[in-house]
């Protein structure tokens, strides 16, 4: 089974090595659940700690995926420090992170997640459940003109939002509108991250009948205002309290933002409680 890990520091200042430290210890605490091939996926920035400089060059997402252990991944990243200055640090920053057990494709760096949706990392999604209908999807983008590399059902999803994106950019649509119509196209059970180079400091994850956690950490209180929580046509199981009707979750919003001034706050996304919980 796949596991999915993502980190997100918002006004808590983070150097770009503690935050590949967090992606990896998040992706060691998974290792239990089995995996033949590691992935993490991280903005790049600038030399100021900004993820979203003029320099577009700058604001690209990196990719490192690697076939065997977390520990070989691990190896991988450290190579990086030739030419990624690990020491910058970043007040608003995202990165994923993944580890797979095949099912579409053998296991190797290509078929690693988190997947693309180009040559340039514009869309990178980590995925753990199956699409059923990917290769309806693929065909449909192969025709678009969509080149896929490879034999996974994850980078339909990576291609769709991209495919979604191109067609809708000039009219403002948010991130998270983007997903929404990714998932309306897809079947089958799944949990997902996506990051994107145009939405810098954003994530967005989406869950359909796989698990997929949500950890807050912050020093203060939080209201209903900061995630967007959407529920779409879904069956609800809740039990009501005594005496009083359920707030009806279908086509609802929920949000969690901090109360006052002080905005800081981390956000753990993760497919199993063992990390956001200890």
């Amino acid at each position: 089974m796949c596991g999915i890990f993502a980190y997100l520091n918002y006004l808590v200042p983070r150097q770009r090595r503690e935050i590949l430290a967090m992606l990896i210890n998040g992706l060691k605490r998974l290792e239990y659940r089995g995996y033949d091939s590691a992935g993490v996926g991280f903005f790049r920035g600038n030399e100021l700690g900004d993820i979203n400089p003029p320099d577009k060059e700058e604001a690209k997402v990196e990719l490192v995926r690697q076939k065997g252990k977390v520990s070989s991944l691990e190896e991988r990243i450290r190579i990086l420090e030739e030419t990624v200055n690990f020491e910058v640090s970043f007040d608003v920053h995202v990165g994923i992170a993944h580890t797979r057990w095949a099912t579409h494709g053998e296991p190797n760096a290509v078929n690693s997640h988190p997947q693309r949706s180009d040559c340039t990392n514009e869309f990178l999604v980590v995925h753990n459940g199956i699409i059923t209908n990917y290769k309806d999807i693929k065909q449909f983008l192969t025709n678009k003109g969509h080149e896929f590399e490879s034999e996974t059902d994850t980078e339909v999803i990576a291609k769709l939002t991209k495919h979604f994106y191109d067609n809708h950019k000039d009219e403002g649509i948010t991130f998270g509108q983007l997903v929404e119509m990714v998932i309306q196209q897809l079947e089958g059970a799944f949990a997902c991250v996506l990051i994107s180079s145009h939405y810098p400091g954003e994530c967005v994850g989406t869950r359909r009948g796989s698990p997929l956690i949500i950890g807050i950490k912050c020093t203060h209180h939080f209201t209903t205002d900061q995630i967007p929580v959407n529920f779409f046509n879904t069956k609800d199981h809740r039990t009501p309290p005594a005496g009083k009707p359920l707030i009806p979750r279908a086509e609802s919003t929920t949000e969690f933002h901090p109360m006052g001034t002080d905005k800081k706050v981390e956000y753990f996304f993760a497919s199993d409680a063992r990390y956001v919980l200890t």
